[in-house]
């Protein structure tokens, strides 16, 4: 090799390393700016951001899921009628993928007692290897960020810090109205549902960080008669059974639940409410209780900030409530 042939080599490694070294220092910059300008967030990666705001070991659940998750589980319930500091890590079509990945991120400041995992993305049809593929790319953002935030560097500079005032610790409150037209829930349809290839190898990811961790992972569906039937029941059901966690399917207990197809939907039984949701909080309560000690953090001070946040969630609920 010629002296000069080792010289454009020298000066290519160098290149890209230094080009490497410079979008690891922005990524890194621009991380910082994302935590503090929470405005510019993106919505469906609000709730990422905002898990890694939390103080380290404060959060004793963590529930996390798709757009069902979203809708159906008020933290601010949870936390006043049992004092459990929980956290909704939960977006719309957030794949199984993503919970896995998301919650890898979330236990490296948190050690919650309870993992607590929505159904829906277990079930929905995906392939192992665009998952894959989804989940490394995820993974690159993860390491250099600045090509999420890339576009945004104008409005991270400038702007204000102001909160989303409808942001409860994931949880965001709706009040629309649009009622279930069917009447039998659980409906035997003939469709046949399953577990993919691709949800039972996150899980076993899942379960193997609950287990490093020493928390306890369950499984819930939410009250969803567009999304759930007798299939889609018999095939979760057994497949809890298989793996060994708690599962319960809300729409086979519609009426200890409490839901009112007429009232509690947004949407034709697909999303709930916020009073579904609370609802759904009162029953889960009990479920997580009966699988796992749970301390009633309501009396800690160190918690006080959670009881001004369920006052400001009180006060939001009526102002919304009252202009529908």
């Amino acid at each position: 090799m010629t002296a000069e042939r080792k010289k454009n080599i020298i000066k290519a490694v160098s290149f890209v390393l230094i080009l490497i070294l410079l979008v690891f220092l922005l990524s890194t910059a621009m991380s910082e700016l994302y935590l503090k300008k929470k405005p510019y967030v993106a919505g469906r990666l609000r709730c990422v951001i905002e898990v890694a705001n939390e103080k380290p070991d404060t959060l004793d659940l963590i529930t996390l899921g798709d757009s069902e998750a979203y809708s159906s589980f008020n933290t601010m319930t949870v936390w006043n009628e049992a004092g459990i500091p929980s956290f909704l890590l939960a977006h719309s079509a957030q794949f199984i993928g993503e919970t896995y990945s998301e919650l890898k991120k979330a236990m490296k400041t948190q050690t919650p007692r309870v993992v607590l995992v929505e159904t829906h993305g277990l079930i929905a049809e995906g392939n192992l290897a665009e998952n894959l593929g989804e989940l490394v790319k995820d993974e690159l953002k993860t390491l250099f960020p600045i090509f999420v935030y890339h576009d945004k560097w104008k409005e991270l500079l400038s702007g204000d810090d102001t909160d989303d005032p409808n942001f409860f610790k994931g949880f965001k409150i709706k009040t629309q109205t649009m009622a279930y037209q069917g009447d039998e829930l659980l409906q035997n349809d003939g469709s046949k549902a399953s577990v993919p290839s691709s949800s039972r190898f996150y899980m076993e990811r899942i379960m193997k960080l609950c287990e490093d961790k020493g928390s306890i992972l369950m499984l819930y569906s939410a009250p969803s008669p567009v999304n759930y039937n007798a299939s889609t029941h018999e095939t979760l059901t057994a497949y809890a059974s298989e793996i060994g966690v708690p599962y319960v399917d809300l729409n086979s207990v519609n009426d200890e639940v409490g839901i009112d197809w007429t009232t509690d939907s947004i949407d034709e039984g697909d999303h709930l409410n916020v009073n579904g949701a609370e609802k759904v909080a009162r029953y889960l309560i009990n479920f997580i209780k009966e699988n796992a000690a749970m301390e009633d953090r309501s009396g800690d001070v160190s918690y006080s900030e959670w009881n001004d946040l369920y006052e400001r969630y009180l006060a939001m609920k009526e102002e919304l409530e009252n202009t529908k």
